[in-house]
């Protein structure tokens, strides 16, 4: 069986806090606005609409500047984070070497850590027990094998860490930077292991500064400027853009990016709360909704049966939960809305919809949450009754 990484249009957006400007000066200033100045929620894309393949024998180079979404890429590779859109096809084992303290324990021993890291790593207890030894010895420390963690120097518990890491042989690695701490003996052990996992490898994505480095092991690369994909392809191409790329930021040029994220680029969260039928084919949506930089979307699409069906906002209604919960400016992100469903006479008739929100009919692509109760009455048998409304509105996820 081969390997492979097929991603098409990852995208991440992540919750961010922001604290409000304030004109305050001294320390009871700053303790009132901590006070009555809650910090401000908002939404920003860390990852924007990328799409890769990575084939059999491929080593893959990510370059980019700090910040621009290298670390980030390898952890929704990796399904450490779930993109907020698109699609990831993973084929083979895969191997993560992103953080050597996953799973470890300050107060635990070190042998008990072999184990708690280990199953995090997604390894059976019986194959760390058969290899307890070789780990031990390629940390050197067999002699500490009961003393807690925390007692070790963070240069050993590094060694543990690569050591148990590094025991079995993937399909697939992920690294984010080449090894590069510990003494000289440990140095030459961990190097030449690394060799030959990356040999023994189908697949191998690295991220790093090291040109050498990236040059000497990979075949091909990808280029990232502010979670974007600017440039694909072998590796002397890609290290020519990202050479480019930062010679014009150190003279400080603007970088202009093909498609410049807007507003109606903004990622769309909502909900549809109810959903009833007002006459045959006719119903009626309530929810809200709103986008990652806080506005709220104009457009609101059903799809059904392969289908997209306008949906005409009647009222705009004031929602202060998802005010509080997003931080937002306008409370009036609730909507009531009809739309045209040809042939359903029922929310049983309807089955599976989905209900799509954005910046005009045509950017609707935002995938707006069914509420239990209403996808309950979209399953449920023709015939039955709709199930009763809860007395009270759950929080906005």
């Amino acid at each position: 069986m081969t390997a492979h990484i097929r991603a098409r249009g990852l995208t991440l957006d992540v919750p961010i806090f922001l604290q409000r400007e304030t004109t305050r000066g001294g320390w009871l200033g700053m303790y009132l606005g901590a006070a009555f100045a809650p910090p401000r929620r908002s939404v920003v894309r860390l990852l924007d609409r990328i799409s890769l393949d990575v084939a059999d024998g491929d080593r893959l180079a990510i370059l980019g500047r700090n910040g621009a979404g290298k670390s980030t890429l390898l952890r929704v590779l990796n399904r450490v984070y779930q993109p907020t859109s698109g699609r990831l096809d993973v084929q083979g084992s895969c191997q993560a070497l992103l953080n050597m303290s996953l799973g470890f324990n300050g107060e635990a021993t070190v042998r008990e850590n072999v184990f708690l890291r280990g199953v995090a790593m997604g390894l059976h207890s019986s194959f760390l027990r058969q290899e307890m030894d070789s780990i031990l010895e390629f940390a050197g420390l067999r002699e500490k094998v009961n003393h807690r963690l925390r007692t070790l120097s963070s240069g050993q518990r590094l060694r543990l860490g690569f050591a148990i890491s590094t025991s079995v042989q993937h399909d697939i690695i992920l690294m984010d930077e080449w090894l590069g701490t510990g003494d000289a003996n440990f140095m030459a052990r961990a190097k030449e292991r690394m060799r030959s996992r990356v040999d023994g490898s189908r697949i191998v994505v690295l991220a790093s500064h090291s040109v050498g480095l990236l040059r000497d092991i990979c075949n091909k690369g990808i280029v990232l400027e502010r979670g974007r994909l600017i440039h694909a392809g072998d590796i002397g191409d890609a290290l020519q853009c990202y050479h480019d790329l930062m010679a014009r930021l150190r003279r400080g040029e603007e970088v202009e990016l093909d498609e410049p994220a807007g507003e109606e680029s903004a990622h769309v969260f909502g909900a549809v709360e109810e959903l009833r039928a007002e006459a045959r084919g006719r119903f009626l949506l309530k929810g809200w909704m709103v986008d990652g930089h806080g506005g709220l979307p104009t457009a609101l699409v059903v799809e059904w049966q392969g289908q997209r069906f306008a949906a005409r906002v009647r009222e705009r209604i004031l929602r202060r939960d998802v005010m509080r919960h997003f931080g937002l400016a306008d409370g009036t992100c609730g909507f009531l809305a009809e739309v045209e469903l040809p042939g359903a006479g029922a929310p049983a008739d309807l089955g599976a919809i989905r209900v799509l929100g954005g910046h005009g009919e045509e950017q609707a692509h935002g995938v707006l949450r069914i509420a239990a109760p209403v996808q309950a009455a979209l399953e449920a048998p023709a015939g039955c009754p709709p199930p009763e409304r809860p007395p009270t509105m759950r929080a906005p996820d």
